[in-house]
């Protein structure tokens, strides 16, 4: 990312208002864990933030910090009343009716079928459209259909979207996009996101981000941990979050001095344990 492009990005989220942090259905820990992140982060800077997928989350993600939050539609200004199914001509109109004085201060609005014609109120639905947003956020989604029926092509088309993936075949359909394929985790770029834009990283952002790392890393496992990989996590261990569990020491045992062919005893200091120093290289170039 160019320095450009990160004062951008940064004037982008200082100025934004009303925030939409997006993501696919069925995401893993790493990709709810970052989602997360973000939305607690532009929650504590004050902002007016939505996360949203198009089905609830799954109970293995359950733990995470605050995915009571996240919600299956997108807040809208404008109730849509959907019939389905529907054949072409069962209804002949629709009316409105405003009754503002008292006692019955009602709006009414009445569908007319045609003659024969029986709605069943089972097919009638209700959601709000018309969602605005300053800025969209999108994680883990390879193109903005990927958001499924979230996807509002109106709202993508009016606000910036930063689009934060670590798959090649992401789309690169946003403003701004950070998508690093090489990375172990999507939440060690969200991690180092954070930072560049001034965010403050308290307990509950940094333990969904180490647990993100850590899983998707396969506990630094994965062939793609790097350095960038150990120092996200150590940015979120700093700001809080716990590491893996302890795992139990084996008891020292005390060396036996061995004897070597010649049946001469070992000089003691070699089987003592040894403490060696790393040293850090410094760059030529």
């Amino acid at each position: 990312m160019s320095n450009e492009d990160l004062q951008q990005i940064q004037t982008l989220v200082a100025s934004s208002r009303k925030v939409l942090v997006l993501t696919h259905k069925n995401p893993s820990i790493d990709t709810m864990a970052s989602s997360l992140a973000l939305f607690l982060a532009f929650q504590k800077m004050g902002k007016d933030v939505t996360i949203a997928m198009e089905e609830p989350p799954l109970v293995a993600i359950a733990n995470l910090v605050g995915i009571d939050k996240v919600q299956t539609s997108l807040p809208g200004k404008n109730l849509m009343l959907t019939y389905k199914p529907y054949n072409l001509g069962d209804f002949e109109k629709v009316t409105c009716l405003e009754n503002p004085s008292p006692p019955a201060d009602s709006f009414t609005l009445t569908v007319i079928a045609k003659d024969g014609v029986t709605p069943d109120s089972k097919n009638f639905s209700f959601n709000f459209v018309g969602a605005t947003a300053d800025l969209i956020i999108t994680v883990e989604i390879l193109d903005p259909a990927g958001a499924g029926k979230l996807y509002d092509p109106a709202l993508f088309s009016q606000a910036p979207v930063i689009n934060i993936d670590n798959h090649d075949p992401n789309k690169d359909f946003g403003k701004f996009n950070l998508v690093e394929p090489e990375a172990a985790s999507l939440s060690e770029i969200v991690t180092f996101f954070l930072r560049a834009v001034n965010a403050q990283l308290d307990q509950d952002m940094a333990k969904n981000l180490y647990d993100g790392i850590v899983s998707a890393s396969n506990n630094f496992q994965s062939p793609k941990v790097a350095a960038a990989t150990f120092e996200a996590a150590a940015i979120c261990l700093r700001a809080g979050a716990k590491g893996l569990p302890a795992q139990p020491v084996a008891q020292p045992v005390s060396p036996q001095p061995a004897k070597p062919a010649n049946g001469s005893a070992v000089p003691q200091d070699w089987t003592q344990p040894k403490i060696y120093r790393g040293t850090r290289g410094t760059s030529t170039a």
